[in-house]
C-alpha cells in the first residue's frame, strides 16, 4: 500500500494494516478539506508532494512511534493532487493493546507528520486568489 495516492484514500485497508488479535484499541484520524479557512471561502485544495522523501518520512515516522509506543502499530496515507470540500486528505490508523497508547502515538504521528513531511498545499478561493500554506 502506498503512502502517497492520488486517489480516494481507502481507509478500511489502511485500518487492515494495523488492526491484529492482540490489539484491541484501533483509532483513526481523517484530515478533511474544510470549506473555509481565516474566515474565506475554499473551493479546493492542491496537495503537492516530494512524493519519495514524503513516502521515507512517514515509514521513519511509523517506526518512531512504534518504538515510542511499544505495540501500537502505526500506518499513514497522504492523498496528493485537487481535493475538493469534504474530502480526506490524510488518513491515519493506529492499533495497540490499549486505548491509552494508542491516542498517545495516533497524536504523535499527526503532529510529527505536519512539521517533518515535506507535502504542501494551496488553497483556491472564491475569490479567484489563492496562498500556499504552511504543514503545522
Amino acid at each position: 500500500m502506498d503512502r502517497i495516492v492520488k486517489e480516494a484514500i481507502d481507509c478500511r485497508a489502511v485500518i487492515e494494516k494495523v488492526t491484529g488479535e492482540d490489539r484491541g484499541a484501533v483509532l483513526t484520524f481523517a484530515g478533511t478539506v474544510r470549506n473555509t479557512n481565516l474566515g474565506r471561502t475554499v473551493l479546493s485544495i492542491d496537495y503537492h508532494a516530494y512524493e519519495s522523501m514524503a513516502c521515507k518520512e512517514m515509514e521513519k515516522l511509523e517506526e518512531e512511534t512504534a518504538a515510542r509506543w511499544p505495540g501500537v502499530k502505526v500506518r499513514i496515507v497522504h492523498r496528493i493532487g485537487k481535493l475538493e470540500p469534504g474530502e480526506t486528505s490524510v488518513f491515519i490508523a493506529a492499533a495497540g493493546a490499549h486505548r491509552d497508547e494508542s491516542f498517545a502515538a495516533l497524536r504523535h504521528a499527526i503532529d510529527r507528520l505536519k512539521e517533518e513531511a515535506p507535502v504542501w498545499k494551496r488553497e483556491l478561493y472564491e475569490d479567484g486568489s489563492e496562498a500556499w500554506l504552511e504543514g503545522s
